[in-house]
This record gives structure tokens, C-alpha cells and sequence, in this order.
């Protein structure tokens, strides 16, 4: 009888004692949560890492357009150089500042990229009739960065940069092609053509790609082929042709002018299927006579061209495109295999299963 009346007084305390653990526990955590959303919420000086946003810019107009003027007409190096230059100009404005502004309005320059995606403040300054973009508040560490982004990456250029720096140039180097095919543009043109039938090569892409105009590229969507192929078909590429009626037969139809209809005629030179419902179709319509005329032409293959590349030989431009060392030879009067980068190669006319074979090579 005494051992049980201590087993349930020892019982009762000890249900107590564990309410009262859960009470305690439930506060801790309360005050716990309490602390810290008061912590950041007073938090100062203090700027956690968050990615680059769309902002309004707020414009602003400074008074020593001469400094502004000066940095408009250095070439990449000497700005790289006046990034170094901690000089006040107005306004709490470094020569430093108004440099890297520069950079990124005259070269193209990737202030994103070399700030890895930390936001960071902009303000729109106007100095005549020009505009650029300023960084004020950018802290000493952060601006560091840039400056060694600057001196150290290899292609420290946007996208656009990047495709007006391969159009510029006769022979691309491996490292500016890698650069640009891994930009976010290149991908969203990757990922939309792998998924075709055609199996077109990253090669083939990237070529496809160059031949046109950049605004066709930065404003891509999947499925609106017309807008990104026609520049290319208009500057001569088969492949765009051929793509444009396979991808969109509609607009091709409908949607060419008559210009722009007599040039797609052109680049048109293997008879297929495809190729001869789209000719009839063209003949059929209320199009002019002259374009009627070209759609009714008997198919002519035109010779392709090849420009020489630094490292090319006849053994490997053969290969490249499918055709014996002699026939080149024969073709361009060729004396010698020694081959001067910068010539113009006359080579055999190319129909749309070599077209789609290249691509899919990657030539």
C-alpha cells in the first residue's frame, strides 16, 4: 500500500516535469526565431549574395563630359589600365568607375559575369547626346575582381560581344568558339534544334548561327523558325533553305517576298521530295511571273566555296567536304598542295542529303 502511493506521486511529478519540458522547449525555440528574424532585420552593412535582377536604372548627368569623351575612344588595353586609376571625377566617381562603364558600353565588356552574379547598383549617366551605364557603391574587394576578370579571362566579353568578335573575324579561334558556345543564347539554340530529326552537329550550329544577325539569336523561341533561319537563307546558307522549308513550309509560302523567295530558289539544287512539292506549290501560286519562272527552272547545283583556313591542306579540306584531292586540284588549277590561308576554293556542287549529312558531321 505505501509503495503504491509513492508510485503515483513519483508518476504525477514526473508527467509535470515533462509538461513543463515542453513548455520550456516551445519558448526556446519561440525566442530563438524571435532573435534572429530581428538580427537581419537589423542587420547593417550587411549584403548577402543575391543573383543580378532587373532594376530601374536611375539617370543621372555629370559635368565632366572631357573625362567621359576620352574614355569613349580608348581601345580595351588603355581602359583596362585606367581600371587601376582611383582618381575622383564628380559625385563620388572614380576615373575607375567611369572606365569600367566604358568597357561595358564601347567593348561589350561582361560586368555580370565578373561580378558572379552579385547584384549590383546602376545609374544611367548622359553626356551629350551618349548614354552608359554607371556601378556607383561597388565595394573595393568586389571592384578587385572585375579588375582581375579584366586582365586574366580570355573572352571577357557578353554574348553579343562574343558573336560580334566571331564576325569580325577571318579565322576563329577554338577558345572564342568554346566561349561562345557556352553562352545561355547558344544553349536555348542547342537545346531547340537537338530535338529535330536532323541531327544537326554543335559544328553546323555554330556556323548556322554566325552567317546571320545577332538581334535573330537574343530574340530566338523554339518553334519560330522563320525570324532566325531567313537572315541566314538571305545571306546564302543551304542549310537555312533547306531547314526553312522542312521547318516551316507555311511561311516560306506565304510569308517571303518575292526577293526573298527568288534567293531561297536559289539555294534549292537537289531534287527531293520535299523540295519539288515545295516548287510546285511556288508555280501554283499568285506570286510574280519571274518567281514562277525560277520555281519551274530545271534544279542546278551551283559549285560551293571554301575560303582557306591557317592548318588547312588539300588532304583535309577533301575530307571535309567529301570530295578526292584531285578533283580540288583540277577544280582551282592547282599547281602545289601548299595551300595560302585567305584563297577562295571552288569545290563540287552539294545537294540537301550532303547539306544534312554536313550538318550532322558537323561541317
Amino acid at each position: 500500500m505505501h509503495y503504491s502511493h509513492m508510485e503515483q506521486v513519483l508518476s504525477r511529478r514526473s508527467r509535470i516535469l515533462i509538461h513543463l519540458l515542453i513548455i520550456s522547449g516551445t519558448l526556446n525555440i519561440a525566442l530563438i526565431a524571435t532573435f534572429i528574424t530581428f538580427v537581419l532585420k537589423d542587420r547593417n552593412g550587411v549584403t548577402l549574395p543575391t543573383l543580378s535582377s532587373t532594376q530601374k536604372i536611375k539617370e543621372v548627368r555629370l559635368r565632366n563630359e572631357d573625362v567621359l569623351k576620352e574614355f569613349a575612344s580608348m581601345p580595351y588595353d588603355a581602359l583596362v589600365k585606367e581600371l587601376y586609376n582611383e582618381t575622383h571625377v564628380e559625385e563620388g566617381q572614380r576615373r575607375c568607375d567611369l572606365a569600367l562603364a566604358a568597357l561595358v558600353t564601347y567593348h561589350h565588356f561582361d560586368v555580370e559575369r565578373a561580378v558572379s552574379g552579385f547584384s549590383i547598383e546602376k545609374r544611367k549617366v548622359v553626356f551629350g547626346n551618349q548614354a552608359m551605364t554607371l556601378y556607383p557603391g561597388m565595394d573595393g574587394e568586389r571592384f578587385e575582381g572585375i579588375r582581375l576578370f579584366a586582365r586574366q579571362e580570355v573572352w571577357p566579353l557578353t554574348p553579343q560581344g562574343l558573336f560580334i568578335e566571331i564576325k569580325e573575324r577571318k579565322s576563329i579561334p577554338d577558345t572564342l568558339r568554346e566561349a561562345f558556345s557556352m553562352t545561355h543564347e547558344f544553349f536555348e539554340l542547342k537545346r531547340a534544334f537537338g530535338r529535330l530529326p536532323y541531327a544537326i552537329s554543335d559544328q553546323a550550329l555554330f556556323r548556322l548561327a554566325y552567317e546571320g544577325d545577332w538581334e535573330s539569336i537574343s530574340t530566338f523561341t523554339e518553334g519560330e523558325w522563320a525570324p532566325f533561319l531567313v537572315p541566314r537563307m538571305m545571306n546564302g546558307s543551304q542549310l537555312a533553305a533547306y531547314l526553312l522549308i522542312l521547318l516551316d513550309k507555311e511561311f516560306a509560302l506565304k510569308g517571303l517576298d518575292d526577293h526573298q523567295m527568288g534567293r531561297l530558289l536559289s539555294l534549292l539544287t537537289e531534287k527531293t521530295v520535299e523540295v519539288e512539292a515545295f516548287l510546285k506549290d511556288v508555280a501554283g501560286g499568285i506570286r510574280s511571273e519571274h518567281v514562277h519562272t525560277l520555281a519551274e527552272k530545271p534544279l542546278e547545283a551551283p559549285p560551293r566555296r571554301y575560303v582557306v583556313q591557317s592548318g588547312d591542306s588539300l588532304w583535309k579540306i577533301s575530307r571535309m567536304f567529301d570530295v578526292k584531292v584531285e578533283v580540288i586540284q583540277e577544280m582551282n588549277a592547282l599547281v602545289s598542295e601548299t595551300l595560302k590561308p585567305g584563297t577562295e576554293l571552288i569545290l563540287p556542287a552539294m545537294g540537301e542529303d550532303h547539306i544534312l549529312r554536313d550538318a550532322r558531321d558537323g561541317i
